[in-house]
């Protein structure tokens, strides 16, 4: 396993656990909450960082 696929693997994991948080806060604090959509552009960073790293 190259450097690149631990990232990737990291990156993904990443993703996974912010995905749950975003979850469990859009339950506790709405979906339209200002935290939840917050993390959410958070999330969405890290995909597209992903995005990068697959093309």
């Amino acid at each position: 396993m190259n450097n690149s696929e631990v990232d990737v693997d990291s990156l993904l994991e990443r993703i996974e656990l912010m995905r749950e948080k975003l979850v469990d806060i859009g339950l506790r604090e709405g979906l339209t909450a200002p935290s939840t959509l917050k993390y959410s552009e958070l999330l969405d960073e890290q995909i597209k960082i992903y995005q990068k790293l697959m093309k």
